[in-house]
C-alpha cells in the first residue's frame, strides 16, 4: 500500500464514523420521539368519604390525624372533644421551628392558671399569648382574673373567645405575638409602627420600678427571647414597658440554650446565652407533657445534630419546661446602658469561637495589654472552692439564675485562659475592664462596632448563632424591595 493510499485511508476512515454515529443517533433520537409521553398526575388523597347520613362527629373526626385522636381517646386526663375546636392545620405536626403551640388539655391549663395567679395583684394586667379555644383563658376566668389581655394569631378562634368570655372591647387582639422579631425586623426596612401597634395598651413603668404586667407564651424557638434581648441592647419598642414578668413554656433543647453553664457543649453556651443570663432572671418551675399542647413537634432531622442535642430533643418529645423569666432589676448597677451596644458587640466579636484566648484576642485591640491581666492581683489568686449553683436532674444547666456580680475575677488566669472558661459574670467583670483602659475609645475595637450598628437594627443580627432558611413571604418582599430601593 501507497503513502498515498494510506493518507487517503486515513482521511475517509474517520468521517465514515462520524457519519455512522451520527446515522445511529438520529434513529434512536426518532424511534425515543415517536414514544408518547404520559403525563404526571396527582394522587387524590385517601380520604375516608363520610355517608350524607353521618353525624357531625365522624365528619370532624376524618380531619383529625389518626396518632392525635386515638392519643386523646386512650389515655387518661385526655379530651378527644377537645381536638373538634382546633382548624385541621393545626393538628398536624410541626417542625423544630416552629413558633406557635395551644394548650389541648384542662388538668394542665389549671396547673398552669395556679401558678400564673398566685401572688398577682389585682390591678397587674395578665396577659396570654395564642389562647386557643380558651381552656387556660377560662381557668384564669374561674379564679377571678379581671385585668385580661388575648393575643391570638388564628383569626378562627376570635367568635368563639368573644362569644364564650365576653371580653370587654380591646381585650382580644389578633396578632403574631410571639413573632414581634418578625415585626421589628420589618419596621427596620419601612420604619414601621407594627410592634409599637402590638403593645398598644400595655402600661409602661420605669425599669427600677415594679414589673408592670405578667404573660404566658408556649414558644417554639429561641428568636423570640432573641428579640427581648436585642430590645434591652438596643433600648427600644419592648424595652420601654419597663420590666415584666414572663412565664414561659419550651423545650428542654430551647432551656439549654439560655440556662446552660460553662461546663456544657460549644453549640449551648455560645455568645447569647451569655447576654441572657446577664440580662435576666429565670427559675425552672416544673415540667408539662408536651403531647397536652398541639400541634405536636417532630423530631425529624436530628442526625446532623450532636449526641447532646439528640439528648434533649428527645427529651423534648415527651416533656416541656415550665420557665418563669424577669429582666434583672440592677441590671443597670452592673453595665451602664450607654455600654449595652458595646458589651453585645464585645460577646459576638470574642465568641464566635469558645476556644479564642484571652490575651491575644484583646491584645489584637489594645496592643501588650495583657501584661495588665496577668499581674492583676485580682487574677493571679488562688482558686477558692465555689459553691456549683446548678442542681437537679439537668446536666450542665441553671435551674434557677445566679445574682450578678460584677466583680468576679477569673482563678490562675494565664495566656492560655480561653473565653469559653468565663462565666458570664466573669465576662462582664473582663468587659469593664477593658473599656476602662485609657486606650480603649482610640482602639480598633469602636471602629469594628461602628461598622457593625448598620446591622444592630435588625433583629439581634449580632446576637445570632444560627439564621433560619426559613423566611415569612412578608419578609422576602420587604427584603427584595429594599434590594430594588437599593439598586
Amino acid at each position: 500500500m501507497t503513502s498515498n493510499s494510506l493518507h487517503m485511508l486515513q482521511r475517509i476512515f474517520p468521517r465514515w464514523r462520524s457519519a455512522q454515529t451520527s446515522l445511529c443517533r438520529t434513529i434512536v433520537n426518532d424511534a425515543v420521539a415517536t414514544k408518547p409521553k404520559t403525563p404526571r398526575v396527582r394522587k387524590p388523597k385517601a380520604t375516608a368519604a363520610a355517608p350524607a347520613a353521618a353525624n357531625s362527629t365522624t365528619t370532624a373526626d376524618t380531619a383529625i390525624p389518626k396518632h392525635v385522636l386515638e392519643y386523646f381517646q386512650t389515655t387518661p386526663g385526655m379530651d378527644a372533644s377537645v381536638l373538634k375546636q382546633f382548624p385541621s392545620s393545626i393538628l398536624r405536626k410541626s417542625s423544630l421551628s416552629t413558633e406557635r403551640f395551644y394548650l389541648a388539655n384542662r388538668t394542665t391549663a389549671a396547673r398552669i392558671a395556679d401558678v400564673l395567679t398566685q401572688d398577682l395583684p389585682p390591678d397587674r394586667l395578665l396577659v396570654e399569648v395564642n389562647p386557643g379555644p380558651g381552656l387556660l383563658t377560662e381557668q384564669l376566668v374561674q379564679r377571678n382574673v379581671h385585668n385580661l389581655r388575648l393575643y391570638e394569631t388564628d383569626a378562627s378562634f376570635e367568635a368563639r373567645l368573644n362569644t364564650k368570655f365576653n371580653l370587654p372591647k380591646d381585650a382580644l387582639r389578633i396578632g403574631d405575638f410571639n413573632g414581634l422579631w418578625r415585626l421589628s425586623y420589618l419596621d427596620g426596612f419601612d420604619n414601621g409602627q407594627r410592634v409599637c401597634g402590638m403593645l398598644s395598651g400595655i402600661p409602661h413603668r420605669k425599669w427600677q420600678e415594679e414589673v408592670s404586667f405578667r404573660l404566658f407564651s408556649v414558644i417554639g424557638t429561641v428568636k423570640y427571647l432573641r428579640y427581648l434581648m436585642n430590645s434591652i441592647t438596643q433600648q427600644s419598642e419592648f424595652f420601654s414597658l419597663g420590666r415584666y414578668e414572663m412565664f414561659l413554656v419550651m423545650s428542654p433543647l430551647l432551656f439549654s440554650h439560655i440556662a446552660s453553664t460553662k461546663d456544657a457543649g460549644y453549640k449551648l453556651y455560645r455568645g447569647g446565652t451569655i447576654v441572657f443570663q446577664l440580662y435576666f432572671e429565670h427559675e425552672f418551675l416544673g415540667k408539662v407533657a408536651s403531647k397536652h399542647f398541639l400541634p405536636w413537634c417532630t423530631t425529624g432531622g436530628t442526625k446532623k445534630l450532636r449526641t447532646l442535642h439528640k439528648k434533649l430533643i428527645e427529651d423534648g418529645a415527651e416533656e416541656w419546661y415550665l420557665v418563669r423569666i424577669v429582666p434583672r432589676r440592677n441590671l443597670f448597677d452592673h453595665l451602664l446602658p450607654d455600654n449595652l451596644g458595646l458589651f453585645a458587640s464585645f460577646v459576638t466579636q470574642h465568641y464566635v469561637s469558645r476556644r479564642n484566648r484571652i490575651i491575644p484576642s484583646l491584645e489584637h485591640w489594645i496592643p501588650h495589654c495583657g501584661a495588665r491581666l496577668i499581674l492583676n492581683s485580682n487574677y493571679t489568686r488562688k482558686s477558692s472552692s465555689k459553691k456549683d449553683p446548678t442542681s437537679g436532674v439537668l446536666p450542665s444547666q441553671l435551674l434557677k439564675s445566679v445574682p450578678l456580680s460584677s466583680n468576679d475575677y477569673v482563678d490562675n488566669f494565664n495566656i492560655f485562659t480561653e473565653f469559653g472558661e468565663l462565666t458570664p459574670a466573669q465576662v462582664l467583670t473582663l468587659f469593664n475592664e477593658f473599656i476602662n483602659w485609657s486606650e480603649f475609645h482610640q482602639s480598633p475595637f469602636m471602629q469594628a462596632v461602628e461598622s457593625q450598628k448598620h446591622k444592630q437594627h435588625r433583629f439581634a443580627r449580632s446576637l445570632d448563632d444560627d439564621e433560619s432558611a426559613d423566611e415569612p413571604g412578608e419578609l422576602q418582599r420587604a427584603k427584595s424591595k429594599k434590594s430594588t430601593d437599593t439598586l
